[in-house]
């Protein structure tokens, strides 16, 4: 393993590389909200020498460094995510990218930029809807009677969004998610608990009610955990209006399935880096 530094906009990234330096693919882990890149060793350690993987922590997760009051919008997010693929050494191509729950959240935004195409190979999303396609499915259930129960049942789903944003119990809301993990799901530290409150106070509400269309030229796959506590599985509806190169795939797991199901998780991921070349 060798790793380095990225030094952008009030922030300090760690970056990670495991796996074989010379080979033919690349891919970029993208971690989400509580977790840190460890949440990935699992899926590090199935993907072995097959790919040169790189991974890092977002900024205020894990061993990343942030300044008081730095940016921790979706849009800044994504400007880090192209700075981490331009500082990997002798990168030749374009690099996969595999991203769970706020780091598939914070692709999809970068997914959407015009250097998408020219960065990025593929796209596999796990756990993270694009917060714009969010807001077209709330918007043509709303007008839907008869799709209120599934806007309902999402609106249940996500009520620790809103805890987020009440002044009082969003302090609380990390820990309360904490006591809901499952046997057999990571362990978040305190400290990556509370990064969760801005990032969602900074992001979902001003997205989810005014924002641009979602775009994806990247060839992707969607992976979708059917027993995802936090996500439906009708989330998915639509996304091939947007996505032209789109595979969804149904797993029998939960939110955290990179971690609980690496082999798996590796497959899927392997599969998609082939396919694309």
């Amino acid at each position: 393993m060798t790793h380095w530094t990225v030094r952008i906009s009030g922030a300090e990234l760690p970056v990670f590389e495991y796996g074989n330096p010379g080979a033919r693919s690349t891919v970029l882990l993208v971690h989400g909200y509580p977790d840190n890149r460890h949440v990935f060793d699992p899926l590090i350690a199935e993907l072995g020498d097959q790919v040169r993987v790189i991974a890092y922590d977002t900024r205020g997760s894990g061993a990343s460094t942030l300044e008081p009051a730095a940016d921790v919008s979706i849009e800044q997010l994504a400007r880090d995510v192209f700075a981490v693929v331009e500082s990997i050494p002798e990168l030749t191509g374009k690099v996969h990218v595999f991203a769970h729950d706020w780091g598939s959240v914070q692709m999809w935004e970068a997914m959407a930029s015009p250097r998408a195409t020219t960065a990025f190979a593929s796209y596999t999303s796990v756990s993270g809807p694009s917060l714009d396609h969010l807001r077209q499915v709330a918007r043509a259930r709303l007008v839907r009677p008869h799709r209120w129960p599934s806007l309902v049942g999402q609106l249940a789903r996500s009520w620790y969004v809103f805890g987020f944003h009440v002044p009082v119990l969003g302090r609380r809301v990390p820990d309360l998610l904490a006591r809901l993990n499952a046997e057999g799901e990571p362990t978040p530290t305190v400290a990556d608990q509370q990064r969760g409150i801005g990032l969602y106070r900074a992001n979902v509400l001003r997205r989810v009610l005014r924002g641009p269309d979602p775009l994806c030229d990247v060839p992707t796959t969607v992976v979708v955990p059917t027993h995802d506590r936090m996500l439906s599985t009708n989330l998915t509806d639509g996304l091939d209006r947007w996505i032209p190169d789109l595979r969804v795939v149904r797993v029998d797991a939960g939110h955290w399935w990179p971690y609980t199901h690496p082999a798996a998780a590796a497959r899927v991921l392997l599969e998609r880096v082939r396919a694309t070349g």
